[in-house]
């Protein structure tokens, strides 16, 4: 849990500094900005990036250290998995928080979060939410994830079979 959220901490800071600094869309608007907006900014960079790592790192952790980690981890995991793309349904395929980011950047709302790979090749992601490519892996791997994350619950709430599962791969 200790390698979780120290790699949870480096990961948001790099990535965040990093796009804060290669975006242009930041520099453009920085100084025009209140304070207030400001706060808004980093806070909405922020927290971006930590959500990116609790949704698409979460799983290989789990899987890793499956056998010491507890439930209650995994609902919760399993609950993020079902509500992110519940709220983008819900949102007209968008993400409020982008959204909200994407008026203070001054910029459409169908620009996307800007995930490592557009962060570091200091690309943007325009058309989000329309059907592209990127938006069919991330829901992709979040389908698959939430049907990976609930085997891992099932088996781990009932010992018997996991224990069958277990003996048949080891």
């Amino acid at each position: 849990m200790h390698n979780y959220v120290s790699l949870l901490i480096v990961y948001t800071i790099v990535v965040s500094i990093v796009d804060f600094y290669s975006n242009d869309f930041y520099d453009k608007v920085w100084k025009k900005k209140s304070f207030k907006e400001k706060i808004g900014l980093v806070f909405f960079l922020l927290f971006h990036n930590v959500l990116y790592y609790l949704i698409y790192f979460t799983l290989f952790f789990i899987i890793y250290y499956y056998k010491s980690v507890k439930i209650k981890y995994i609902v919760m995991y399993l609950a993020l998995l079902i509500i992110v793309p519940l709220h983008w349904y819900t949102n007209n395929n968008k993400c409020w928080f982008t959204v909200q980011q994407n008026k203070l950047l001054e910029i459409s709302e169908d620009y996307g979060f800007r995930d490592p790979y557009l962060v570091f090749t200091n690309t943007h992601s325009a058309g989000a939410g329309s059907g592209t490519i990127r938006d069919k892996i991330y829901c992709y791997y979040l389908f698959s994830s939430i049907i990976i994350t609930s085997v891992m619950l099932f088996l781990k709430s009932n010992k018997r079979y996991s224990r069958k599962l277990y003996k048949l791969f080891i």
